[in-house]
């Protein structure tokens, strides 16, 4: 028995000029992160920043995997690749990957350090990520320069856009952020190169913790409209969990490191 795959749209043919819109803005918005980057590791003495932006870059090679599972089609003729391995991958989508799971970790760590957390300033972050996730998405879905698809079509979508992708997309990077906060000293020296797949790792675990039961449904031949909905709510219900049990964990560390002896003596 083989894997169960509805029919991808494979004569959608790849939108160049919208891609090139797409790409340049996009390559804007990435470079002025990355002159970010160098601009504080020449005044702070720390590549984190750029580590990171190359560390979302790298995570870029989990996006044909998240196709597979989640049913996103990027149209093959006439593309604008910029690498090929389990599938073809455009070039417009590596810029969104060092923003998303490179630039948001960051710039979210950064936040962190200065000792200033709130559980209300945490959810405040998850809105401007799914604000950021929608603003990249919802008009780039209109163009055809990638789909979403299922059997018929996929469950809770609005122009295009189902929305449990909000919580399958915004889960990694937040991760992502809360290891590097909770393990501020674990990745120097020998280990430092490893920092690089922090984000990659992130993004991977987070996709497929979030996704399995809408991914599942997705997939499975046969099931009814309404499983598929209790699918995407369920992943909603678990990236939500997710975010929650982040933000907790980093509500905790922000305090342990305000007053380390009554964190010990708790």
């Amino acid at each position: 028995m083989g894997f169960n795959f509805p029919t991808a749209p494979a004569r959608l043919v790849f939108p160049h000029a919208a891609h090139l819109w797409a790409n340049g803005l996009l390559w804007v918005v990435a470079g002025a992160l990355v002159a970010f980057a160098l601009i504080e590791m020449v005044r702070k003495r720390s590549a984190l920043g750029l580590t990171l932006l190359a560390g979302g870059a790298l995570a870029y090679f989990n996006e044909p995997v998240d196709d597979i599972l989640g049913l996103v089609w990027h149209p093959r003729v006439h593309q604008d690749t910029v690498f090929n391995t389990i599938g073809p991958i455009p070039m417009w989508g590596l810029p969104t990957y060092i923003i998303f799971f490179g630039a948001i970790p960051w710039l979210l760590l950064r936040e962190l350090r200065r000792g200033r957390f709130t559980l209300r300033a945490f959810w405040i972050g998850v809105l401007l990520t799914f604000a950021a996730d929608l603003a990249i998405e919802l008009p780039l879905l209109q163009t055809n320069l990638y789909v979403y698809y299922a059997h018929g079509s996929p469950p809770m979508s609005i122009a295009r856009f189902p929305l449990y992708w909000l919580l399958i997309n915004t889960t990694g990077p937040l991760f992502c952020a809360a290891i590097l906060f909770q393990a501020r000293d674990y990745f120097r020296g020998w280990r430092t190169p490893f920092l690089l797949l922090v984000p990659v790792v992130a993004d991977a675990s987070c996709s497929i913790a979030v996704g399995l039961p809408v991914y599942t449904t997705l997939h499975a031949p046969g099931v009814s409209e309404l499983v598929r909905w209790l699918g995407a709510l369920l992943s909603c219900v678990i990236g939500v969990f997710i975010l929650d049990v982040l933000a907790r964990w980093i509500l905790a560390r922000t305090a342990a490191l305000r007053d380390p002896q009554a964190a010990r003596s708790g």
